[in-house]
């Protein structure tokens, strides 16, 4: 049986027992249709492409054409129908074959043969062929259907986000909003209080209360996460799914200036004493050496106090040293960031951290930097006027080389991590750090080095302590920028001038004075133009001896 024998054989038995057609594209399972009479020009068959640019066609190719190709049939009539709800086309001679272009636009269902139903699935456009009449010499019927939009739903939509938008109104007496339903988006429009209320009211319209966050959990900085709208009405009717836009003001100064204060002193003292003792006599030796002087000297020790008795038989070392040092550190970084959007500041330096990757002959070396010094992260929010939440994390750290491992030097760090609510101007310790370590040793001889008086000549003892007090000091103010007339007109180091030779050579200074300003990179030019002007001016007056400078000009 041919594939067009078998097709007509179903296409009739559908027709006559009620059943619906599925619509089939006509290159798959449509075979092509018996040839009418007539005839085309070839010029027919050049798309709106192919005529900006026509090629040149051959006698050969036009007569090819007219011997395969008989006729092109064209959309003749334009069919709307909403999304959602269909049309019933009856028609005055039997359907016996059906195709579709784009079977997820449009779905066909016959009731009989000469009724078709076209129900709108999605918005868009698509054609609709239909096959008519007799197959031996039928009629063939082209209709373009654009399936439109269904505006029952989007009248639901703007009233049930108009009820809703009532309630949000009213649970938020201080603020106003507007819902506006657009395509599959909804926009939220009006004035929040403050950025408490607007999180609040962005939360109520997304679907999930738990979208909201104050970060920005994508990490581009904004106040709210994205989400989906939620259905105000979920027990009426099911609203299509809308991405929320947030179009809302919040009135007042969003400006937030961080002000930190970082405050470090470190103090150490230390002390030791030792004793080393030689003695030589013959062939018979005895040494105590604890080596306390080199130690001493080693380490870089100052004050040191040394005590040598020396003989050709006796060799006798006492060695003292008290150390005491500090180190001051105090940092005052200031940042400025709006609301919702986190600002980062380092004041430090970086050093270079190898990493070898891989293994074996496919190993790799690849270098990333450390940075240290002061460091300070923070993300504000203005929540009610001059109440501020901040997500604040300082970082001090300093290089020590007692850390190094393989060359690679190591730091010591001092970092917090928190996140209060406060209000314009006040002032917190975030971190407080007291920290005491104290360490002591003590080296010596046997039995001997425990008597109380002679112990300390057989006897190496040192004693150290280190004492660390930190303290961080977080104050935020709401500011705006300052207007040109209010910057200051006087910076730091404008002030600090280049000696002159005078000042330099003679009175030892480094600086200049505030208000003259010396160029050693053009002095020397500068010099020799003042010598010229000196000789022009003594040449100038030895002329005047010569001439007499009258109301009339000059005279002999």
């Amino acid at each position: 049986m041919s594939i067009n024998a078998s097709w007509k054989r179903r296409t009739m038995l559908a027709l006559a027992c009620g059943v619906a057609i599925t619509a089939t594209p006509l290159a798959a399972q449509v075979p092509p249709a018996p040839p009418v009479p007539g005839k085309i020009k070839p010029s027919k068959f050049t798309t709106g492409a192919a005529k900006k640019n026509t090629p040149v066609v051959s006698t050969k190719t036009k007569e090819k054409v007219h011997q395969l190709v008989d006729r092109i049939y064209e959309s003749e009539v334009e069919l709307s129908v909403q999304q959602r709800h269909s049309k019933i086309l009856k028609m005055k001679m039997d359907v016996f074959r059906v195709a579709i272009a784009d079977p997820t636009k449009i779905e066909v269902v016959a009731f009989g043969a000469q009724e078709v139903e076209v129900i709108g699935k999605e918005t868009g456009t698509t054609t609709m062929t239909l096959w008519l009449g007799q197959e031996a010499n039928p009629q063939i019927l082209s209709v373009q259907v654009k399936v439109e939009g269904d505006n029952s739903i989007e009248d639901l939509r703007r009233m049930e986000y108009g009820e809703f938008q009532k309630m949000i109104n009213e649970f938020f007496p201080n603020s106003k909003i507007q819902l506006i339903p657009f395509a599959d988006k909804l926009i939220v429009r009006g004035q929040a209080r403050d950025e408490q209320e607007a999180t609040q009211i962005i939360t109520i319209i997304r679907a999930r209360s738990g979208s909201s966050s104050l970060g920005g959990g994508n990490g581009t900085g904004s106040l709210f996460a994205d989400g989906q709208a939620a259905d105000p009405f979920p027990e009426g009717a099911v609203l299509p799914e809308a991405t929320v836009i947030d179009m809302m003001k919040v009135p007042g100064e969003k400006q937030v200036m961080l002000k930190v204060r970082i405050a470090q002193i470190d103090r150490s003292a230390a002390r030791s004493a030792s004793t080393d003792l030689i003695v030589r006599s013959g062939d018979f030796g005895w040494s105590q050496l604890f080596s306390g002087v080199a130690q001493q000297l080693a380490n870089g020790g100052t004050g040191l106090v040394t005590a040598s008795l020396t003989s050709s038989d006796v060799d006798l070392f006492i060695s003292a040293l008290a150390q005491n040092g500090y180190a001051k550190i105090l940092a005052e970084p200031n940042l400025v960031t709006i609301s919702g959007r986190a600002a980062n500041f380092i004041s430090g330096g970086e050093f270079a951290v190898p990493t070898v990757v891989g293994v074996g002959g496919a190993q790799a070396a690849t270098t990333t930097f450390k940075g240290f010094g002061t460091q300070l992260s923070f993300l504000p929010t203005v929540l009610d006027k001059d109440r501020i939440r901040l997500q604040v994390t300082p970082t001090f750290s300093t290089v020590n080389p007692a850390l190094s491992v393989n060359g690679i030097l190591g730091i010591d760090t001092q970092s917090v991590s928190t996140t209060v609510d406060m209000r314009e101007g006040q002032v917190f310790a975030i971190a407080g750090l007291i920290q005491e370590q104290q360490r002591g040793d003590l080296n010596r001889v046997p039995f001997v080095g425990d008597l109380p008086l002679v112990g300390p000549l057989f006897s190496n003892k040192a004693v150290s302590r280190d004492e660390t007090e930190l303290i961080i000091l977080i104050s935020p103010e709401l500011v705006h920028p300052m207007e040109a007339e209010d910057a200051p007109t006087v910076l730091p180091g404008m002030e600090v001038t280049e000696p002159g030779d005078l000042d330099f050579f003679f009175l030892n200074n480094i600086e200049g004075k505030p208000d003259v300003h010396h160029r050693s990179t053009v002095w020397y030019m500068q010099k020799k133009r003042i010598h010229q002007q000196q000789k022009d001016f003594i040449h100038q007056t030895k002329s005047d001896k010569y001439y007499i400078n009258g109301d009339y000009g000059f005279s002999d």
